[in-house]
């Protein structure tokens, strides 16, 4: 998803005025919700499968440890 397409995503919302919360699910099982910690432009490693891996910039939004 390019930053773009998530504002496009985030205009349909009819009240703006929700709280945002990062849903995940962890390995036991669980769903867990935080609220964002924060947002940033970081270089991440993605891994390309039989490609191998690159690094890249990218938008991260940060919910921190599930």
């Amino acid at each position: 998803m390019t930053v773009q397409e998530l504002i496009n995503e985030l205009q349909q919302v009819k009240n703006k005025n929700l709280r945002i919360r990062i849903h995940g699910d962890g390995p036991d099982g669980w769903t867990y919700y935080n609220e964002v910690e924060y947002t940033d432009e970081c270089v991440v490693y993605e891994d390309d499968g039989d490609l191998g891996g690159k690094y890249r910039k990218r938008f991260v939004i940060s919910g921190g440890m599930f």
